[in-house]
């Protein structure tokens, strides 16, 4: 396997190995920084909008980052970024950056993108389908979006105290729908997972929260920079827990489920009710979520070429041999996190949710556009019946079977010690093999 495994100082998903099990007082640090573009740059998701420059900022776009230290080795940092997807060439610009600070020289770079449709545009430097989709690069705006979310991380390091952290799920009916074409009425997933991060004194220091649905609640007629849905979740969190405190929002297996609104007068009513809504079971969770000083965490990922050697897929040039990552962060021995470099399908979320609970695992949650973002993760199904998903799906029929291999065997990697007898175990090796080489 291209992957490790190693204990880590905590906390999210940009994540520093040290090798050995250890847990000991945590100390965390968090800080945001706004990443909005000027005004009359083209946003991102919408080719309706013609690459046509947004007219002003209805909320900020920011990068958030949240920063864990045990004690023990290393640190551990996350970054929630308000942007449509930051591919992997980004991500690496950001670890390069974060990890040229001599005390983050081994830190693993775990970064989600909300995936809003109003953020920041102009990045995409890939003719045709790069201008459609984000409008005309600007090396300028591009090299921004990497510096604001570097510098998210740094000035998280800078603001590190001793802390508790504590993990909890709750589920929000109807805020989310399935909107593929193909299998019909597959049911999407509603629930939230919150980790919760206070000071010694239970002072709210930092809540990450993940959920499912596309921030599409605004459509491609809004020229206003906005998170969506997001960012009036993140408001309410705030609101309700205090203004210290630092919303981290990570989009879940969102990539066949759309957002499903409460009545309201616009769009951006709308996406402040389904934004309060959320938030309001966050706070539900956050309340009866107990967090502790001691947390020990474990973490695999493994690397993989998006195209296997003699596979043919008709890519754009930029994503001939490139390679992607997953990941899995697991909390206590109990909580699974996955990262995942696309938008994945809320099908292989409920496979996953499954398999995780059978190996002995609390939950599972998916990290969805974490660490790279290079279009659709689906079923061979949905890639045969030429689904829209199908048409942004880089890794061709069989790519969404070969992630789900590999999350399964990472999951079976870091199962829960004795969670089942050597025969089960012998079982699921033969269902968890590792794929993508």
């Amino acid at each position: 396997m291209n992957g490790y495994r190693c204990w880590i100082s905590l906390a999210g998903f940009l994540l520093t190995l040290g090798c050995g099990m250890a847990s000991a007082e945590l100390r965390a640090g968090a800080a945001q920084v706004d990443i909005t573009p000027p005004a009359g740059t083209p946003s991102a998701g919408y080719g309706a909008r013609m690459g046509k420059g947004m007219e002003g900022v209805h909320d900020p776009l920011l990068a958030t980052a949240l920063v864990l230290d045990n004690g023990v080795k290393q640190v551990a940092l996350v970054v929630g970024v308000d942007h449509l997807g930051m591919g992997k060439a980004m991500v690496d610009g950001v670890r390069e950056q974060v990890q040229a600070n001599p005390a983050l020289a081994q830190c693993e770079l775990f970064l989600g993108s909300s995936h809003t449709h109003s953020g920041g545009g102009a990045y995409l430097n890939l003719p045709g389908i790069g201008d459609r989709l984000a409008g005309q690069f600007d090396q300028a705006i591009y090299q921004s979006y990497i510096d604001g979310a570097a510098k998210a991380v740094l000035q998280a390091v800078e603001h590190l105290q001793p802390a508790k952290l504590g993990v909890g799920y709750g589920a929000v009916d109807g805020l989310n729908s399935y909107r593929g074409d193909w299998p019909p009425n597959v049911e999407t997933r509603d629930d939230v997972a919150v980790i919760k991060v206070t000071t010694v004194d239970d002072k709210p220091l930092a809540v990450l929260f993940n959920f499912a649905a596309h921030p599409t609640v605004l459509g491609a007629d809004n020229l206003k920079f906005s998170a969506d849905y997001v960012g009036f979740a993140r408001d309410a969190l705030r609101q309700v827990l205090g203004e210290g405190v630092q919303p981290i929002f990570f989009n879940g297996a969102q990539g066949d489920v759309s957002p499903r609104t409460p009545e309201a007068a616009d769009d951006f009513g709308r996406a402040e009710a389904m934004g309060k809504a959320l938030a309001a079971e966050v706070q539900r969770v956050w309340n009866e979520t107990t967090a502790v000083d001691a947390t020990a965490f474990e973490v695999t990922r493994h690397t993989y070429p998006i195209v296997p050697p003699g596979v043919e897929v008709n890519l754009p040039p930029i994503f001939k041999g490139q390679s992607s990552e997953v990941g899995l962060l697991a909390i206590n021995d109990k909580q699974a996190f996955v990262a995942i470099p696309g938008e994945l399908s809320t099908i292989y979320d409920a496979d996953l949710k499954r398999f995780g609970g059978w190996l002995g695992f609390e939950h599972v949650s998916i990290l969805g556009l974490t660490n790279d973002a290079h279009g659709y993760i689906i079923t061979p199904e949905s890639w045969r019946h030429r689904t829209y998903e199908s048409t942004l799906c880089f890794g061709g029929e069989l790519y969404g079977d070969r992630v789900e291999s590999m999350v399964d065997a990472m999951l079976h990697e870091l199962e829960p010690e004795g969670s089942y007898n050597e025969t089960r175990k012998q079982e699921s090796t033969a269902v968890a093999t590792l794929g993508g080489n």
